[in-house]
């Protein structure tokens, strides 16, 4: 049984770290959201402004990346969001996660903010807070370049650029050129505390004991990673499969959530990038899904550029809300934002903005649909809050609108802008995104993948909202063991029993696992409230109930708010959707 999580505390306005230990008690051996909650409530004051000196960034890496388990190359971070004003969690893949591990720590938690610019490095023996002068100003590839050519082997480290250093609401934490900390606007805690990056070091690899069931466990998800036709689609293409997919379902959303698919799709679909470019296939190790794609051109005056390929929802926000026609370019807007630190669907929804306020007459100057230079100057605005539209697109989207007299265009729940599912069509992702606790999210339950798969067809409100629980228990048990998302079809009940299991150090049951996703739900439900948060926060964009797509009709309100009460209820929170305290 574990009985105390060791955690790191750096305080950069005293300059100082200490060691604490927190009880491990219910954790039952978990990290990333089971032990967030626990750091958030622990060292997180409920009033605290994001950008403020006492808001905290807790770090943990996977519990299971030190026993080589395919899948778990992962850590999350949480903080209080400066973009939403509400819970935070935020995961990333790379080599971040097992160089933490074996550092020792639990968790890292980075509070107070220093008074120049600097580095956190961490090792076994500790912290240390390091002048990051000379980086401040360069980007994100630079910045780490820089670093890891003067640390030793067994190194990784985590960045901001110019938007995280400029407080935009929207900026990320990048970590080997491609990994993204996106959502809710951690690079710009980062920037508020003056903190460049943090980064570690290794004293070598960690070899825990396994127990026999694990063993077996672990053989089994590494062969279904490499042999089962499940994954094969996500091995071959990654998420940009999806663009495909979501196409044919009416469901992508085009011109910035007007209309449900988009023409130009077959420029976008990764079935077509051996077209223009080779196609390499990339892994976080020791995982042998090897979706990273990284791409060299093989056509027109930049053949030969060697650029990473983009995620799903970044050619959703630019190929999609921006209609940007060729993948290619996606490709290099991508590029961009990673170097500049801003979140790919946050950034491109906001470019969308721009090109809509531009349409509308709001703007006299502002990019054109698919104007890849006039984007890429947009998205350079937003980083440097250089131009007056720039410093507009910065606080985030629902400000932006509401300067700009467009507040009806809005698309967020909590503040969060949707990733690339449209509800009108997805009626399981209105739901997702109604209840989920950082607003609207895709990844906390992936709902999507239920209901494209047919299994919602037929159900009552009451099996419909119990599926949705089944799934958003699942995968917060996943994220507490801080696994990827393409090992959800791997990871079934008994998988996740015999993992929980080995780190716990004593059996544990599924029954046991649903208590504590559940309890960990309510636990962040209540964090939420005392943030100001309210039951009348669990809903979709006023726009949604409004318009319809070329798709698909606009939402049934009375439906949505039905079912957001059956979950409640199932959560224990009451009709008025209040925990208990």
């Amino acid at each position: 049984m574990v009985d105390a999580r060791s955690i790191l505390v750096v305080d950069l306005t005293a300059g100082s770290s200490r060691v604490e230990q927190i009880d491990g008690a219910g954790t039952l051996g978990l990290g990333g959201k089971v032990l967030g909650i626990r750091l958030l409530e622990r060292y997180l004051g409920p009033a605290v402004d994001p950008l403020a000196p006492e808001n905290v960034i807790a770090l943990t890496p996977s519990c299971l990346v030190a026993y080589g388990m395919s899948g778990t190359d992962r850590f999350g971070v949480f903080t209080k969001s400066p973009l939403t004003g509400i819970w935070l969690e935020t995961y990333s893949g790379g080599s971040f996660a097992k160089t933490l591990c074996e550092t020792g720590w639990d968790a890292l938690v980075i509070t107070g903010a220093a008074p120049a610019p600097v580095r956190v490095h961490i090792d076994r023996e500790g912290a240390r807070m390091l002048p990051a002068d000379d980086l401040w100003g360069k980007d994100t590839f630079a910045t780490e370049a820089e670093l890891l050519a003067g640390l030793g082997r067994r190194s990784s480290a985590l960045t901001i650029g110019v938007a995280g250093e400029k407080l935009v609401r929207v900026a990320s934490v990048m970590h080997e050129q491609a990994h993204t900390l996106g959502r809710g606007g951690l690079g710009a805690v980062f920037g508020s505390k003056m903190l460049k990056a943090v980064t570690a070091t290794s004293p070598g690899p960690a070899k825990p004991h396994a127990q026999e069931q694990f063993v077996a466990t672990r053989r089994e998800v590494s062969a279904l990673a490499t042999d089962s036709p499940v994954v094969a689609a996500y091995r071959k293409y990654g998420t940009p499969i999806m663009v495909s997919v979501l196409n044919e379902a009416g469901t992508f959303p085009t011109d910035f959530f007007l209309k449900g698919a988009a023409p130009h799709r077959a420029t976008l679909e990764a079935e077509h990038w051996p077209e223009w470019a080779t196609v390499e296939h990339h892994t976080c190790s020791p995982c042998q899904l090897r979706c990273r794609k990284r791409l060299i051109l093989t056509e027109g005056p930049e053949a030969g550029r060697e650029i990473h390929g983009p995620e799903y929802e970044t050619l959703y926000t630019f190929g999609g809300s921006c209609m940007v026609e060729h993948a290619r370019d996606v490709a290099k807007l991508n590029e961009r934002c990673n170097m500049l630190g801003i979140d790919t669907i946050s950034g491109g929804n906001l470019a969308a903005i721009a090109i809509k306020a531009k349409q509308l007459g709001v703007l006299d100057e502002g990019p054109e649909p698919g104007d890849v230079e006039g984007i890429a100057a947009t998205l350079e605005a937003l980083a440097t809050r250089s131009t007056s539209l720039g410093e507009t697109l910065a606080q985030g989207m629902d400000d932006a609108l509401a300067d700009l007299g467009m507040s009806d265009w809005s698309i967020t729940s909590k503040g969060l802008d949707p990733a690339g599912y449209e509800p009108r069509r997805l009626k399981g992702m209105a739901l997702s995104y109604a209840v989920n606790v950082r607003g609207a999210c895709h990844l906390r339950a992936t709902f999507y993948k239920a209901e494209l798969s047919g299994i919602l067809d037929g159900l009552d409100d009451d099996a419909y909202v119990q599926t949705y629980i089944d799934w958003e228990d699942r995968m917060l048990l996943m994220d507490g063991l801080t696994m990827c998302r393409f090992y959800r079809d791997l990871m079934t009940w008994d998988r996740i029993v015999s993992c929980v299991s080995q780190l716990n150090g004593a059996p544990v049951t599924k029954e046991e696992l649903e208590i504590l996703s559940a309890e960990t739900i309510t636990r962040i439900r209540r964090l939420n409230m005392t943030f100001g948060l309210t039951p009348a926060d669990d809903t979709v964009a006023e726009r949604f109930f409004r318009d319809p797509t070329d798709k698909a009709p606009a939402l049934d309100r009375a439906e949505l708010e039905r079912r957001v009460r059956i979950y409640w209820v199932k959560r224990g929170w009451g009709d008025d959707g209040r925990p208990p305290a």
